[in-house]
């Protein structure tokens, strides 16, 4: 490999830096994480030998044992449970900050990632270890007490100390698309929410329906069955009401409805200030989220990434909705909105 091989190229302070923030955010949320889930998967593995057949899992109110499961299933449980969180809270979250996104959530999530797996690998790991004594008592809530506060103070400080990139400015002015005196113009698209987005969706509620079906059928309380049944109603509901949307750019503003029916949002045409297109949002750095996002003074539709329309409104607020071909919709909205400015004049 001769010295001037790319793969060998010296990076620039610039390059480092932007890379600083995705070098810390995969260490404290997914290395760290990792090997904190896999040191309380091996450990458990290692009691095996120490532990009965069946193991206590599930404690009443009282710190009571209340079911049981093989000791096998332990370190199972751990390896599943600690890596599927890494990879729920940590994992969306990645290829935005190797792309230059910045937020705050980011560092909320990096900081709940390093925290959930501090919390599962004490709680479940205690509890084993607990089991391979003569009595076989465990402290539960003293275990889980430790757990939850190490898990709090831990995931609080690496997301405050966690670096961030700059956020880049994306969004550009448009120029008014040209029209003629008197000519009535309509602008429609559909926005839909991305495949991963779709599947994580879907994911959750299967989890949220077998959660129901096993309580129901393993006779547990009613409070536990109903609620397992609302959250998966839940889901439903929230996926029937944002995972796409209908946008429409004509005289009457911007306006922007589910294909539920239900929400509908709108933007009259006396309220737009300016129009800009943003030519990547990011829904977690920039709106903390997917779907419906609603601050103080900003909303966004966001069922993903890509390029959107920004509309500055009066009153210091902005309205942004993620869509195809923004740069046709913003221009003509730009157009119909200084039109109905020259009508009042």
């Amino acid at each position: 490999m001769s010295p001037n091989d790319p793969a060998r190229r010296t990076l620039t302070d610039d390059e480092l830096a932007r890379r600083r923030p995705l070098i810390a955010f995969v260490t404290v949320a997914v290395v760290i994480p990792a090997l904190i889930v896999g040191v309380a998967t091996i450990v458990q593995i290692s009691l095996l030998g120490s532990l009965p057949a069946d193991i206590a899992v599930h404690w009443n109110l009282h710190g009571d044992p209340d079911r049981w499961l093989p000791a096998w299933s332990a370190p199972l449980v751990t390896a599943l449970l600690g890596f599927g969180l890494i990879g729920l809270t940590a994992g969306p979250a990645v290829k935005p900050i190797a792309e230059g996104d910045a937020g705050a959530v980011y560092r909320l999530l990096g900081g709940v990632s390093l925290g959930s797996s501090i919390l599962v690998a004490i709680a479940l790991a205690g509890s084993v270890w607990y089991q391979t004594g003569d009595d076989a008592s465990v402290p539960i809530v003293t275990v889980v007490a430790v757990a939850g506060l190490l898990a709090v103070a831990v995931g609080a400080l690496a997301g405050l100390l966690l670096p961030q990139a700059p956020r880049s400015r994306r969004s550009v002015a448009v120029d008014p698309l040209p029209l003629e005196a008197g000519e009535n113009t309509v602008w429609l698209r559909t926005t839909t929410a991305s495949p991963s987005l779709l599947a994580i969706t879907v994911a959750g509620f299967v989890v949220a329906l077998l959660t129901t079906l096993y309580s129901w059928a393993d006779g547990q309380r009613a409070a536990i069955v109903i609620g397992a049944a609302v959250i998966a109603v839940a889901i439903v509901v929230a996926a029937v009401a944002t995972i796409a949307f209908r946008v429409r750019v004509s005289a009457d503003g911007l306006q922007v409805r589910s294909l539920a029916g239900f929400p509908r949002l709108h933007v009259p045409l006396d309220e737009i200030v300016d129009v800009r297109v943003n030519s990547e949002v990011h829904p977690i750095g920039d709106f903390g989220g997917y779907g419906i996002r609603v601050t103080a003074r900003r909303t966004g539709v966001v069922p993903r990434a890509g390029e959107g329309i920004v509309v500055d409104r009066t009153g210091d607020r902005e309205f942004c909705v993620v869509v195809d071909d923004a740069v046709t919709g913003a221009a003509l909205l730009a157009a119909l909105a200084d039109r109905a400015k020259e009508v009042d004049q």
